[in-house]
């Protein structure tokens, strides 16, 4: 029970740090934040870039490390522009870059895996206007046994890759042991990290209520710009998450693994 309520503060403590990392420079962070999301999320749904999506799989390692350089220089307050930073992991883009093989193998699998309710996930998405109430209802039910599967099959995934990047990056582990050792550290500060993603879930859950809540006041008095300012505070929201999930990536890295000292 003690180690229990040990590492559920230490997740808490992780939360607060990194809120006060994204504080010291909101612009730096959001505007890397949207970076990542023009990289990772936008440019692979654009028709006709679907193969830019592996790409992105790729070189998702390399940007990992670039970004939590950057968060350990904000720290220790040291300036260091992107050429340095892209100097001291050259020696390392090519373990990093088998990383995002691996990580590339592993969501082909899933997609092999689920490939019969990805489909079926797609028609009810494409004729949600037709579908009757009933039929909806039906159709969300079979939706959540999908994505539990979904969150169930990359679990792995996430515990071999959240701190592998780092590892092999600054602490010049191989590939395979950056991989074993990325979750073993998962496994063993498991409590910490689930609980403080829940409490950044929940921040960032009520940050868009909030948002939603000031939306609906002044949708009363300015009906016209109440739906365009509503897709701003999303995006906004979106971004947020983003950089403190960044943030978070680095001080747990730091904490577990000594980050602070290796890079």
């Amino acid at each position: 029970m003690a180690i229990l309520e040990s590492r559920t503060k230490t997740g808490i403590s992780w939360v607060g740090e990194s809120i006060a990392l994204f504080k010291q420079s909101p612009r730096k962070w959001l505007l890397l934040a949207i970076v990542y999301l023009g990289l990772f999320v936008l440019l692979p749904s654009v028709p006709g870039l679907q193969l830019f999506a592996f790409i992105t799989v790729l070189i998702w390692p390399i940007f990992i490390a670039v970004a939590i350089r950057f968060y350990r220089n904000a720290e220790i307050n040291k300036t260091e522009d992107l050429s340095n930073v892209m100097r001291l992991i050259q020696p390392k883009v090519r373990t990093l870059l088998m990383l995002g093989l691996v990580n590339l193998f592993y969501f082909i699998l899933v997609s092999l895996i689920l490939s019969a309710d990805i489909q079926a996930l797609a028609e009810i998405i494409n004729n949600q206007e037709q579908l009757s109430e009933q039929e909806m209802m039906l159709a969300l039910q079979k939706m959540v046994p999908v994505t539990l599967k979904l969150g169930l099959l990359f679990i792995p995934l996430m515990t071999a890759s959240w701190f592998s990047p780092m590892l092999i990056a600054f602490n010049d582990y191989a590939l395979a042991k950056a991989i074993k050792s990325s979750i073993a550290g998962s496994i063993q500060y498991m409590t910490a990290l689930v609980a403080a993603w829940l409490l950044l879930s929940a921040g960032i859950i009520t940050l868009m209520l909030f948002a939603g809540v000031l939306v609906g006041l002044l949708a009363f008095m300015q009906p016209s710009i109440a739906q365009s300012l509503m897709s701003v505070l999303v995006f906004g929201c979106f971004l947020i998450s983003i950089a403190l999930t960044l943030a978070f990536q680095y001080v747990s890295y730091r904490d577990i693994f000594r980050g602070a000292n290796s890079i």
